[in-house]
Parts: structure tokens; C-alpha cells; sequence
């Protein structure tokens, strides 16, 4: 029975599931500070939760679909992987896999705020669209990577939209545009760079070095989108040391999978980086005049820096049971 469920556990990656949970977090930030309206906390947070119960969701029917469609791949190079090792079937894991993204794009789509409920489909539709392409087509096709960073960009958006992000004001022009859409655009890169490294993790030769710098060069324009970038060059500071720790320990090409691994742990940093811009914003809720407001805004103040921290250390301690990769 142990192997039946521990053979689930692999295929869902569920270690990387806290990685998750931050990036939407942090776009739901951004999302309460653009809001406008500003519901009962109850209903702020069982939105939250519910958003968070979907998008794990998602990702869980994504990853189960990958060894769906890598079935074949996987008997030739990876046989103890759960479906060609005969722990789980095919039709079981297409079953599951499928009911996950049903279900996970229905929780997510109806946690959102009401009048948000359009867009927040549109965005949840992409991301389907984008999991099905990559776990489809993703081997042996140059523009997977391209894909798979589209997933993870449009998490914080997701949480931006779901609870109340407006999609017309000043923020959405100019400078502001730039700010609000760093960190998705962060986001995309990284996971990019780290799928190209990932391509080689079951396969000879080394990653390219443009994928290993891009990762230490893409979290900068986060630098820039606040006035408090002492927040983002303290994540960032923390993200590059992790990053520098990872390859001295992992050296090429055999560490190619754990330094995947480490990378992958690594990505609530690059949310904590951009919560600079949360930190810039959330003074104009706490004005005295409603103290739930206040309440609520002093304790999201919290939350902007122990969530992505929490889901770096919890990400950590998973992945000693369940493989990230």
C-alpha cells in the first residue's frame, strides 16, 4: 500500500507544490494592494485558500498528465518511474490527471472575487492550455522551455486578477505596468532557464552557460520596481547565495538534476524580492479610518516575507520524501 501511494506522491511532485503557493501569494498581494473593493477578511481568506486548493490542483493534474504523455520515453530511460515500473497505470494517471485540471480550474475560477470571475477564467484557460502544450510536445521541441515559463508567469497573475486587481488605472501604464509585470516576467525567465538545464538531466552533454548565467542575471529589474529595494536585495542576496551554494555542491554534468532541485526550491525568494513592491504600496490602507482594514493590512505586512520564506524551508523538508524532479 506504501508503494501505491508513495508512487502517486512521485508522480505529482508534490514537493514543489509550497514553490506554488508562493507565487500565487504574491500576486495576490499585489492584487489586494490594486484593488477596489475590500471585503470582509472571511471572505478574503476563504478566497485565498480556495485559490490556493486550485491552483495546487492544477499543477498536481499537470505534472501527473507529464509521465501520461513521457510513458513511453521514460520505459527507455527512466524505468523507475511510477507508470513504466507498473506502481501506477496509464488510464489511472490520464484519469486523475485530467479530473485534477477540472477540478483545480473550477475551485480556482469560483474562489475568485465575483466581478473578477471572467478574467480570472481567461488566465486559468491559458494556464491549462500552456500544461496540456508543454506535457505534450516538451521533448525534443526548442520552444518547450518557452511554455513551461509561461505556467509558473501566470500564477501571480492569476492570484492578481482572482481578488480584485484592477486591469485599467494608473498603474497599468508606464512605469507601473513595468512594476506590476516584473515578477511574472522574472518568473518566466528563471523557469526557462531551469528547464533548459532540466533537458539535461536524463540525457548526456552539459546545460548551455547562457542558462546558467541567465539564472544570477534575470531577478535584477526587481531591484527597481519599489521604493523599498532594500527588500529585494535582501531576497536577492539570499537567492544568489543559495544559487552559488547549489553549483559548488553539485558540480556538471552529474549534478545537473540536484542543481534542477535546488533551483526549483529557490523560486518563493525571487517572491519575497518582489514584495518590495507590496511593502511601497500597503501604506494607503492603514489610514485609521477602518480598523479591519488596518488589522488586515498590518497582518498581509507580515505575510509578504514569512510565506515566501515558509515555502522555501517547507519546499526543503518535502523534497526528502518526494522528488522535486
Amino acid at each position: 500500500m506504501w508503494a501505491k501511494i508513495r508512487a502517486w506522491l512521485v508522480l505529482t511532485r508534490g514537493s514543489n507544490l509550497p514553490t506554488v503557493w508562493s507565487n500565487l501569494f504574491a500576486g495576490w498581494l499585489l492584487g489586494y494592494i490594486y484593488t477596489d473593493r475590500f471585503p470582509w477578511v472571511l471572505a478574503l481568506l476563504g478566497s485565498l485558500y480556495g485559490l490556493l486548493f486550485g491552483v495546487s490542483l492544477l499543477y498536481v493534474g499537470g505534472m501527473i498528465l507529464n509521465d501520461v504523455f513521457d510513458a513511453a520515453w521514460d520505459t527507455e530511460r527512466r524505468s523507475t518511474r511510477p507508470i513504466p515500473a507498473g506502481l501506477v497505470t496509464r488510464r489511472a494517471a490520464a484519469v486523475v490527471g485530467v479530473l485534477c485540471l477540472v477540478f483545480g480550474a473550477w475551485f480556482t475560477i469560483g474562489s475568485s472575487l465575483t466581478d473578477h470571475r471572467k478574467i480570472t477564467a481567461i488566465l486559468v484557460g491559458l494556464l491549462i492550455a500552456c500544461i496540456l502544450v508543454y506535457d505534450r510536445w516538451h521533448k525534443n521541441v526548442a520552444w518547450a522551455p518557452v511554455v513551461m515559463g509561461a505556467c509558473r508567469a501566470l500564477l501571480p497573475l492569476v492570484g492578481f486578477f482572482a481578488v480584485g486587481g484592477l486591469i485599467d488605472g494608473p498603474h497599468f501604464r508606464g512605469g507601473e505596468l513595468f512594476k506590476l509585470l516584473a515578477h511574472p516576467l522574472v518568473l518566466w525567465a528563471l523557469t526557462l532557464s531551469i528547464t533548459v538545464v532540466a533537458r539535461h538531466e536524463a540525457t548526456p552533454g552539459r546545460p548551455p552557460r547562457w542558462a546558467e548565467w541567465l539564472l544570477y542575471l534575470v531577478p535584477v529589474p526587481l531591484l527597481f520596481t519599489s521604493t523599498r529595494a532594500a527588500v529585494a536585495l535582501f531576497a536577492c542576496i539570499l537567492y544568489w547565495a543559495w544559487l552559488s551554494w547549489s553549483a559548488r555542491r553539485n558540480p556538471l554534468p552529474a549534478g545537473v538534476g540536484r542543481r534542477v532541485s535546488d533551483r526549483l526550491a529557490s523560486l518563493p525568494l525571487i517572491d519575497l524580492a518582489a514584495a518590495g513592491l507590496f511593502y511601497s504600496q500597503v501604506g494607503f490602507l492603514q489610514n485609521g479610518q477602518d480598523p479591519v482594514q488596518d488589522g488586515w493590512a498590518h497582518v498581509a505586512t507580515g505575510l509578504a516575507w514569512m510565506v515566501p520564506l515558509g515555502a522555501f524551508g517547507l519546499t526543503l523538508v518535502l523534497r526528502r520524501w518526494i522528488p522535486q524532479t
